[in-house]
Parts: C-alpha cells; sequence; structure tokens
C-alpha cells in the first residue's frame, strides 16, 4: 500500500519536500541572483504541478490537468536545459553544445504549446498516442546532447549525466505506463507514477551536491571581491595620501612665497594682495579634493585655471593658456579624478614654457569620445626631449597609477609626445582617454 496508493506517505513526503526545494532555491535566487538557482526554481515548479495531479479530486481540476499533464513536463524540461546550461557553464566552456541547447529548449517548448493545441483539438486519447512517439526520441536527443564527450570529462557533467538518465528513465516508464496500463512492460505493485518519484528523488540529491558546489564558488568568488575591494580601498587612500603630499611641488609652494615677498618689498601692494587671494584659493580648493575619489571637470578646470594664473604672474606673463572644451561637454555633469592634469600642466611650464622666454603658448583641449573623455594639453616649450636632459618629470606616475586603479589598467591610455618627433614645432603634447563618469 506504501507505494501503490498515490497519497501515501511516501508520495507526499516527496512532494512536500519539492515545495521547499522550490522555496528554497527561490529564495536564494532573490538573495543572490544567481541564474542558475532561478532556472532550477522554474523546474522544480513545473515537476511540482505535474505530481500534484493525482492529489486532485475535483472533476473540473483533472479535466484541467489534461490540458498540462503532458506539456508541463516539457516546459520543465525546457529550464531544465537553461539550468544544466548555468550549472556546468557552458556559455564559456562548451559554446558549440549550449548554442544546440537552448535550440534543444524551444523545440521542447513548443512541443508543449503543439500538446495542448492537441489536446484542444482531438483530447487526452490522441495526445497519449502522440507523446509515446515524441518521448523516446525527445529522451535520446536530451541525453545524448549532455553525454557530449567534452562534458562528461567534468565532475560536474557526469553527475548532471547520471540525474538526468535516472529521471528520464523514471519519466518514460511513468509515461509509457500511464498511456498503455500499468501492466505494461512489468507489472509491479506499485503506482505507475513510482518510477518518477524515485528517478526525481535520486536527481534531487544529486542536484543537491552539486549546488552545493556552486554555493562553496560563490562564497569564494564573494571573498575574493571583498578582498580585492580593501586592497583597492587600501591602494586607494596611499595614492591619495601620496597624491596629497605631492600635488603641489615644493619648488612651487616656495616660489610662490617668494614672489609674495618680492611683491612685498617692492611695496606692490595690489599685485601682493592678488596673488596671495589667488595662492590661498588654489591651496584651499587642493585640500578640498584630497578626500575625494572624483570632482566635476568644471571643479578641475577652475584649478587648473587657477594653478596657471599664479604661474602666469611668477613668469611675468611670458607665457599665454586657452582651455578648449568640446561643444558637447557638460563640464557640470562629467565627473573626473581630482587634479588629473595638474601634474602634466605643471611639468609643461616649469620643464618648458619657463625657458620659452617670449611667445609661450599652453593649449588644454577637452573632447567628449562617447563613453571616454579625451584631453589634450600642448606647450611650445622645450620639448620632452630636452626637459628630460635636465628635469624628472614630476608627478606623472602618480596621475597613472590613480587612473589605472579608478578604470583599470585597460580602459585608460596616456600618451607623451616630443613634438619635434612629429614634425610640428617645439614642445610637448599629452594625451589622455579614461571613461567618462558622469556626476
Amino acid at each position: 500500500m506504501l507505494f501503490e496508493n498515490i497519497d501515501s506517505i511516501f508520495y507526499s513526503w516527496i512532494r512536500g519536500g519539492m515545495l521547499l526545494l522550490l522555496f528554497y532555491h527561490f529564495i536564494f535566487y532573490i538573495k543572490h541572483k544567481e541564474e542558475v538557482y532561478k532556472y532550477y526554481s522554474v523546474y522544480l515548479l513545473g515537476v511540482f504541478i505535474f505530481l500534484m495531479k493525482d492529489v486532485f479530486t475535483s472533476a473540473s481540476i483533472r479535466n484541467a490537468y489534461e490540458y498540462i499533464i503532458f506539456p508541463i513536463q516539457f516546459i520543465s524540461f525546457s529550464f531544465y536545459i537553461h539550468f544544466t546550461r548555468n550549472l556546468l557553464n557552458t556559455h564559456k566552456e562548451y559554446p558549440k553544445w549550449d548554442k544546440l541547447s537552448v535550440k534543444v529548449s524551444k523545440i521542447l517548448f513548443i512541443t508543449a504549446v503543439i500538446l495542448i493545441w492537441i489536446q484542444f483539438f482531438w483530447g487526452y486519447e490522441i495526445q497519449k498516442k502522440v507523446l509515446s512517439y515524441l518521448a523516446p526520441v525527445l529522451t535520446i536527443i536530451l541525453v545524448g546532447g549532455l553525454a557530449y564527450v567534452e562534458i562528461i570529462k567534468t565532475k560536474q557533467g557526469m553527475y548532471s549525466l547520471i540525474g538526468t538518465v535516472l529521471l528520464l528513465i523514471g519519466a518514460n516508464i511513468t509515461a509509457l505506463k500511464m498511456i498503455n496500463g500499468n501492466s505494461f512492460l512489468f507489472d509491479l505493485k506499485v503506482h505507475n507514477m513510482f518510477y518518477f518519484y524515485v528517478g526525481l528523488v535520486i536527481q534531487t540529491i544529486i542536484y543537491a551536491f552539486l549546488l552545493a558546489d556552486v554555493l562553496k564558488k560563490i562564497e569564494v568568488e564573494k571573498t575574493k571581491a571583498e578582498l580585492s575591494l580593501v586592497k583597492k580601498s587600501s591602494q586607494l587612500y596611499e595614492l591619495r595620501m601620496i597624491a596629497f603630499k605631492n600635488q603641489m611641488n615644493p619648488h612651487f609652494l616656495f616660489n610662490s612665497l617668494n614672489s609674495i615677498n618680492n611683491f612685498v618689498i617692492q611695496n606692490r601692494k595690489e599685485q601682493a594682495s592678488n596673488y596671495i587671494v589667488k595662492f590661498s584659493r588654489l591651496i584651499r580648493k587642493v585640500l578640498q579634493t584630497t578626500d575625494k575619489i572624483f570632482v566635476t571637470l568644471e571643479e578641475e578646470i577652475k584649478i587648473a585655471e587657477l594653478y596657471i594664473k599664479i604661474e602666469q604672474v611668477r613668469l611675468r606673463n611670458s607665457f599665454t593658456y586657452s582651455i578648449c572644451l568640446d561643444d558637447t561637454v557638460e563640464a557640470s555633469e562629467i565627473a573626473v579624478p581630482p587634479l588629473y592634469m595638474q601634474p602634466f600642466i605643471e611639468n609643461a611650464i616649469w620643464h618648458g614654457l619657463q625657458y620659452n622666454k617670449n611667445n609661450g603658448n599652453l593649449k588644454i583641449s577637452i573632447i567628449d569620445k562617447g563613453d571616454f573623455i579625451y584631453t589634450e594639453i600642448i606647450d611650445n616649450g622645450l620639448g620632452i626631449n630636452m626637459s628630460k636632459q635636465n628635469h624628472k618629470s614630476y608627478g606623472l606616475n602618480i596621475v597613472k597609477n590613480r587612473l589605472q586603479l579608478i578604470y583599470g589598467e585597460e580602459n585608460i591610455n596616456i600618451v607623451i609626445e616630443d613634438l619635434s618627433n612629429l614634425k610640428q614645432g617645439n614642445g610637448t603634447k599629452v594625451s589622455m582617454l579614461f571613461p567618462k563618469n558622469k556626476e
């Protein structure tokens, strides 16, 4: 009676277990957003609906089940294929098999629709006859596809194959006995659903271990991501502190204070006052950026322009400058790393333009490149080849390391060229390209 009666505790416990597994994996999907749990939850939902067919005694419900009893199995296996794809990561590991499995999944779904259509027009008996021919063929396709030689080399692939084969054997025996009678093939004193239930239990146990491996991998990857984040945060903090110490060249600070002193000695009070205002404003803005990862491009341009004007006064207006923004650049809405231009501008002035006593020029261009911002800094000073003989570039590595840490090494491009090498006169051109962020 235990195996003959579909309402016995044996079948009831399995149905209850499937329902609990369904809720467990669905909640797990909501928490972790892993596709493998989503597809497994939908698969279990279809299985549970199928298992409940013998529980209801209402004639109307049983009549409704004649429309879905077979189609629900095909729909379930359609989602089961997607579950297997995610479990075995076939998209990356076995792309050919992955594309084929997607097609098979679609075929199963279409078959389910066809079976409903057959039931609607010709009835349940015709639907059973069609299924008696389709079930063995589709079983061979499913098992053959999963037994693809490369997949069964892996532990997950082998166990997945075993679980699928055992379930499909049970499902086919149950389907054939439902169609041809309980004595078909062999006559055991069990309900015709017994074989499907047994296959389902074995498969569920196998997948419990496989999904435990998936959970372990999720936790390992989460731990690695957290450690990487901590490491990057630490590196960013160190770089920020280095940048703070080196934002303004000590020589610039010393010379600025010396310029103020000269103005005072020469009794040029107005110039001294203007210079002190600009200088204090610049220092304040620099200090305000030290604890920020991003500032608006508009703020960055203001700091750069303030710095350039101070240097113009110090060098007695021996050079001019221009800052050109592309028409599509919305400086107030674009976020950039603070003071990313400053070391390059500083090098252009200190190692190039200050040696060009007449007609020096500094040009800064900022262009919108879709998902990227392109910055170009050109001066007509000595050129990088000449300046390297007497000076070491200052702060450039800090900027480069900071941009790499924020955006990733593959997403930034910094090029420093001597214009004489490009046959474009004297001077240096700096080109910077990095991703565009919205403020």
